[in-house]
Parts: C-alpha cells; sequence; structure tokens
C-alpha cells in the first residue's frame, strides 16, 4: 500500500475519533449545565406551576402563559420526539419550574416510573429526555393472632389494606374467610415495599404468606416466577372458587332427601343453596362458556357454565343477568355473571348452586382443591430454595 494512503487513511481516522469527542463533550457539557439548572433552581427561590393532564400539552402551557406561540410548538416538539401526546392521561403529572423573575428553568412531565425532562438549548429551541425513576425497596414482615377477623387483625398490626386484601385473595381458594376463620388462628406475611426517594408508593407484592387455622389446617403460599405455589409446588390458584358469591350462609346442602319447603314433599337436592341478599354478586367459579341463559321452571332466571374437564356449573333463582352476558360467550374465574334473586321456586333470596361432571351432579362442598397447574419439575430445585427461605421444613 502506498505511503500517501496510508498517511490519508490515519488523517481520516483521527479526524472522525476528534468529530465523537467533540460531540460527546458538547453534549456532556450541556447535560451538565442542565444538571447545574436544577441544582439551582433547587437553592434558589423558585415558582413551580404542577398539575395533571386534563386537557392538552399546548392547553397547558397556554393556561400558564409562559411561552409564546412558537416556543410551545418548539416544546410539544421536542417532547412528542419521547411522548405520543395525544395519550396524556390525567394520570400524568407535569411540574414547571422558573424563577421568582418568571425565568424558566425546565420542566417535567410525569408518566409511570418515567421522568421526561425538557431544557432550553443554548442555541434556540428545547430539548427533552427521559429519566427512569429510582426505586427503593424495603421488606416488610408482619405475624400475629386472628381476634374477631382476619382484616382486624392484621389492621391493628399495622398491615396496610392492599397487603391485607392480597392475602385473602392469595388463600380464597383453600381458606374460606366467612366461614372458617376461628379466634387463635395464626397468620405470616413478608411483603416488599417500593417507593421513590420522595416515599411515593409504587407498589406491594406478597412474597410469602402462610395462614395456621383450627379449622382449614396449615397453608403455607410461595410467590415463584409467575404465581403463588404451596410447598409441593402446586398453584394457590384452584381450578374452582370456594364459593360463587360472598354468602350469609348456607340454607341448604346437597342431599338426596330434602323436603322441599314449596312443594312439600321430600325430593333429592343435587346443589348448596346460598343465602345472600337480593342484588349479591354471582361470579363463575371456572373458567368456561354459557351454554344456557334464560328461564328455567323452578330454576327462574338461570346461567349454565360449561367448564373444563366435563364440569358443568348451573346458577339459579337470579335476579338478573351481568350485562353482555350471552350463550356461547366466555367468562374467567371470578367473573360476575350474575345476581342474587328469588325468580322461580323460591321462599327468599339465595342462589341454588349446582355442578356436575360427565352429566353426574357431585357435592360441591366435597370436592378436593385441584389446583389449576403445577410447577414445570425443570424448576421444583430452585423453587424448594426459595420457599425453604421463608419456611424452614
Amino acid at each position: 500500500m502506498p505511503r500517501k494512503m496510508t498517511i490519508r487513511k490515519t488523517r481520516i481516522f483521527f479526524s472522525v475519533i476528534c468529530g465523537v469527542v467533540f460531540i460527546f463533550l458538547y453534549y456532556y457539557i450541556d447535560y451538565m449545565e442542565n444538571i447545574r439548572q436544577i441544582e439551582l433552581g433547587r437553592q434558589k427561590n423558585i415558582l413551580i406551576s404542577s398539575g395533571t393532564f386534563q386537557t392538552s400539552l399546548i392547553n397547558v402551557l397556554d393556561k400558564h402563559q409562559f411561552f409564546s406561540s412558537a416556543e410551545q410548538s418548539q416544546v410539544a416538539k421536542a417532547y412528542a420526539k419521547l411522548i405520543d401526546l395525544k395519550r396524556l392521561r390525567p394520570s400524568d403529572k407535569y411540574s414547571i419550574i422558573f424563577s421568582t423573575s418568571r425565568k424558566f428553568g425546565y420542566m417535567v412531565i410525569r408518566r409511570g416510573l418515567k421522568r421526561y425532562a425538557l431544557f432550553k438549548k443554548k442555541e434556540g429551541g428545547f430539548r427533552a429526555r427521559m429519566e427512569p425513576i429510582k426505586i427503593y425497596s424495603q421488606m416488610k414482615y408482619s405475624s400475629g393472632t386472628i381476634r374477631t377477623s382476619l382484616w382486624i387483625s392484621m389492621a391493628d398490626n399495622g398491615v396496610p389494606p392492599p397487603v391485607i386484601l392480597d392475602f385473602s385473595d392469595i388463600f380464597s381458594w383453600s381458606v374460606d374467610f366467612l366461614t372458617e376463620v376461628r379466634d387463635g388462628d395464626r397468620y405470616r406475611v413478608f411483603y416488599e415495599e417500593k417507593k421513590t426517594k420522595s416515599g411515593e408508593m409504587v407498589s406491594r407484592k406478597i412474597l410469602a404468606a402462610s395462614y395456621k387455622g383450627k379449622v382449614c389446617g396449615e397453608k403455607n403460599a410461595i410467590f415463584f416466577r409467575d404465581t403463588y405455589y404451596d410447598a409441593k409446588g402446586r398453584s394457590m390458584r384452584s381450578l374452582f372458587l370456594r364459593a360463587p358469591l360472598h354468602y350469609r350462609r348456607i340454607s341448604s346442602y346437597f342431599s338426596y332427601h330434602r323436603f322441599h319447603p314449596i312443594l312439600k314433599y321430600v325430593r333429592p337436592h343435587l346443589g348448596i343453596d346460598y343465602a345472600a341478599p337480593r342484588g349479591t354478586p354471582v361470579s363463575a367459579v371456572a373458567n368456561g362458556r354459557v351454554i344456557y341463559k334464560g328461564w328455567k321452571g323452578g330454576f327462574g332466571r338461570y346461567i349454565a357454565v360449561r367448564h373444563g374437564y366435563g364440569y358443568v356449573t348451573t346458577y339459579g333463582h337470579l335476579w338478573k343477568y351481568a350485562r353482555g352476558l350471552k350463550v356461547g360467550k366466555r367468562v374467567k374465574q371470578g367473573e360476575v355473571i350474575g345476581y342474587v334473586g328469588a325468580s322461580g321456586l323460591a321462599t327468599g333470596p339465595h342462589l341454588d348452586f349446582r355442578i356436575k361432571r360427565n352429566g353426574r351432579y357431585l357435592n360441591f362442598l366435597r370436592i378436593k382443591y385441584r389446583p389449576s397447574k403445577n410447577l414445570p419439575r425443570k424448576y421444583f430445585k430452585e423453587f424448594k430454595k426459595v420457599y425453604n427461605s421463608y419456611f424452614k421444613e
């Protein structure tokens, strides 16, 4: 290769390197100047205008009469590179910081766990950048003995309401907190709180929990990968809910010899009657498809849902159906499908709930817990380490 050609390539290479270094230093100095502006804003007397996006960005800027029409367009253009301005919502927050002499400092839009900061460029116009918000995690633990109710006992020990609700949801397939709770039962819960530096709560998540009851025995739950599992790696989420509604009492049990209060003779009652106030929401006990909706003789307003594994559940004496419910619609476990009533042959508001498998009626209260899924064996060794860190066997 000729020597002149080598020298020319070397010069080009060094020119490119110098250009890259120059660009880096330019933006670095500009970045540090932005940081300096923020720090100065914190130290000096400043005015802050803040709020949420009840309307568009342009209307927000116009409302504060802070920018000229040309500057408003420049601000919107800078932000549009990072945010879809048409999708701004009331949950998104903004702050505009300026000095007491009304000199612009910077603007911030907060969406979820991201901040979008906007600064004025030296050469004119505006530049925006995204800044992830730092999140700080803290482990929390609570344990106690049940007195009166789960809610009162956990709340008295300082457990936040959202954690109590999550706790009851986790065990809702294995513990009936309406009928099986007894004074002297014990609970334990490990949960993680995530907050911003300013102390704003971001999320709370239960990592492990246990309930030891006189009626239900001991139940442990661990969050692993995607859901909660028990000690054997079975999902805490059962194929069926414990009950299709929040009821006051069971007014009639499954029986082959039950005296009918209206017809006045003995005949089988192949379901469970849950007494509850008129209008109480009724939920599908498992994922499935609606196969019947309408009036059905003595059952009045009636719904039938087909599930997997040959199961069919029915819901009778309803007051009304959930909006949009129709035959053929797929419903999810826990989804409201109707409301308690006294239609058909009924002495008062209650739900007649029945379940059958392959055409044969079953006693729902005696169906054993059936997990919706099991943890894959390849994860079991890792799972046991996590489990034993909370509940040593």
